[in-house]
């Protein structure tokens, strides 16, 4: 017995010599140096001794990135966490043993990497996150620095298309309103001969106005909306909150925008609107000629196009499987012109209504991207949150003016586009009785406002909640379908983990399945670190041990144990 213990001593001293060794080997790519990087942070305070330990690998990283020292050691720890889109300053700090504060310090080595495209930030009023591209992931397997390469604005149509980017990054809180007006007026200069620029510093205006003709230029090109309100401005501004100036000198006129007679209020039964604006007539003939832009212009830019959307299987339970099919038929272009016909001829709603309600990570909304696709429909995707406004009266209006937009889509489409209320549990709840503080008033009247479009709806409407107890009565009766996602059973979860991990075999998905009772959104989540972690690790075979240790921890609530490494 002793012989045997001083064999396994022996064993484990080796194979722990062994480690030691391939650590200070010289590394055979980047990821591999960053494996070993994030493998000596844990709990290390990032300290000299850390450094000194991962010297060898820090030093072949920053050599082939072109970067210091610790901004290896802070990429190496965000990309190791690269499955996350929100990636939290604290964690690092926890994962590295040290106090936030200590990474705060480290805050310019972070901008550096943002600078660099290695990472991206979502700045908002609540929080400071990062995410790592996909595109830096492909580089760095490559083991090859990633170089950020940005095509030339070389004319109007292509500085539109531009901006409609930067927007799209300015709604998921990755530019600032600074960093937007300062890429504009960049944009601007290389497009400096065009009749769009060439017009613009004729008028002479100041750069804060020039970007609120450029945005509101921007809603006309894109979709057509010459019906502009404060809200939609809101979005140029950071926490989509528009500045008091800006809202008097619209109201009042007396902005340089209607001064140079570029902007005007919107004319609605005979008089002016003092919250609305469009562009004048004298903008888009001088401004927008080269687009060529015709009065009907492309109203259902911002829609999820049908065609973009990716063919996704998705297992339900026999009763949902049954109900999404019988939708499906009814919402295929034939069948939904010949039941909106006899709807109409017998005196009904023509309008459909449907709401799918469950459990979160039963394939709700998803269900409805693939209807879509199915059946040709663009969706237009209602974010609930950017509905509602701190201002009085301003959310009731947000929610008319959505509808609004919604019936001039449906005029301008062959097809009527899918409304998606996603996650709308918080317009769906029962209305307060005698609501007495401004915001249960507030939340009244867009209830309101609600149950009154879906009545004279001509289009489709979905919406998608985990509300189960709460739904207001007046909702229900309004909803034609009403389809509930249960969580799936042992067959449909087997068959989701095969779907997910096509490596699996029937044994193997069936053990998953049987040991955890996950949600298909959940499984999905697992299969993506999976993939992840074999993208990194080079490692492609299925490890049911670090599967299984996964399912463990993906729900926080039966696990405080942080998930980082390789």
């Amino acid at each position: 017995m002793r012989d045997l213990n001083l064999f396994n001593e022996a064993a484990a001293a080796d194979k722990s010599k062994q480690k030691n060794e391939a650590k200070n080997a010289k590394p055979k790519s980047v990821l591999e140096s960053f494996e070993y990087i994030v493998e000596l942070a844990e709990n290390s305070n990032l300290d000299a001794d850390f450094m000194a330990k991962a010297s060898t690998h820090i030093t072949y990283a920053a050599r082939k990135l072109k970067l210091s020292p610790m901004q290896v050691v802070l990429l190496a720890m965000f990309v190791d966490r690269s499955e996350d889109c929100r990636i939290m300053i604290s964690e690092i700090a926890r994962y590295a043993g040290c106090r936030t504060t200590k990474i705060l310090r480290l805050s310019d080595d972070i901008d550096v990497l943002e600078s660099r495209h290695y990472l991206r930030a979502s700045r908002s009023r609540k929080s400071l996150s990062y995410r790592v591209p996909d595109t830096v992931l492909k580089a760095l397997r490559k083991n090859r620095p990633y170089v950020h390469e940005t095509e030339p604005v070389l004319d109007t149509q292509t500085f539109f298309d531009r901006f409609d980017k930067l927007m799209n990054e300015k709604d998921d809180d990755e530019l600032t309103h600074d960093a937007l007006m300062e890429q504009t007026m960049e944009m601007l200069e290389e497009i400096r001969p065009t009749k769009f620029a060439t017009g613009l510093r004729r008028h002479n205006l100041g750069d804060e106005d020039t970007l609120l003709f450029v945005f509101m230029a921007h809603l006309f090109v894109e979709n057509n909306d010459d019906n502009i309100n404060f809200h939609d401005i809101d979005d140029i501004f950071d926490n989509n909150e528009i500045p008091s100036w800006v809202k008097r000198e619209f109201r009042s006129r007396e902005s340089e925008l209607f001064l140079s007679e570029l902007i005007e209020n919107v004319n609605e039964d005979g008089m002016a609107r003092s919250d609305a604006f469009k562009l004048t007539e004298k903008a888009k003939e001088e401004l927008l000629c080269e687009l060529n832009l015709c009065k009907s212009a492309k109203s259902d830019k911002g829609l999820v196009k049908a065609e973009t959307l990716a063919e996704k299987r998705l297992i339900y339970n026999a009763t949902e499987r049954e109900q999404i099919a019988e939708l499906s038929s009814i919402l295929s272009a034939d069948r939904f012109d010949e039941v909106q016909t006899r709807l109409r001829g017998a005196g009904m709603r023509p309008g459909f209504c449907c709401i799918f309600y469950g459990a979160p990570g039963t394939g709700k909304t998803e269900t409805v991207y693939q209807l879509a696709r199915q059946t040709g429909r663009d969706i237009m995707r209602v974010d609930v949150d950017k509905i509602k406004s701190c201002w009085v009266g301003e959310s009731e209006k947000n929610i008319k003016a959505l509808f609004d937009r919604y019936r001039n889509i449906c005029k301008d489409s062959k097809l009527a586009p899918i409304l998606l209320f996603n996650e709308a549990d918080a317009v769906l709840g029962v209305r307060m009785e005698g609501a007495a503080r401004a915001v249960d008033k507030m939340e009244n009247s867009i209830q309101n406002i609600i149950l009154q479009e879906m009545e004279t709806l001509e289009g489709i409407l979905i919406a998608t909640t985990n509300l189960t107890t709460n739904l207001d009565k007046a909702f229900e009766r309004r909803f034609l379908y009403k389809i509930r996602f249960d969580k799936p059973t042992l067959e449909s979860r087997a068959q989701i983990w095969q779907t997910m991990l096509a490596g699996l075999t029937d044994d193997e998905a069936l053990t998953l399945a049987s040991q955890f009772d996950l949600s298909g959104g959940e499984i999905e989540n697992i299969a993506r670190r999976h993939s992840v972690n074999a993208i990194l690790s080079g490692r492609e075979a299925i490890d049911m041990e670090e599967l299984i240790t996964t399912c463990r921890q993906e729900r926080i609530s039966q696990s405080s144990r942080t998930r980082i490494g390789f």
